[in-house]
């Protein structure tokens, strides 16, 4: 049993990320101080956290339950920490 790659959901992360910081680029490079502008710059921002939350907790929690279901052979292929 090997762990589940994290390549598909780090993609989604970075995707989400981006789309976050090229929407408040925009804005800022369109440079109008509506009320519409600052909405959305804030739900950006609100996005771009809560992705970052869930996806530095949903790695602890993964590695919680890997542990407990693999015991210590879950991290036998991997390089030990420096």
């Amino acid at each position: 049993m090997k762990r589940p790659p994290w390549k598909q959901r780090r993609r989604i992360v970075h995707a989400t990320l981006l789309f976050c910081a090229g929407m408040v680029a925009w804005l800022i490079w369109r440079g109008e101080d509506t009320n519409l502008a600052s909405a959305v710059a804030n739900a950006c921002f609100f996005l771009a956290g809560s992705v970052i939350g869930a996806y530095v907790f949903g790695a602890a929690w993964d590695d919680k339950n890997v542990m407990q279901s693999m015991g210590a052979d879950a991290y036998q292929d991997q390089e030990p920490p420096l």
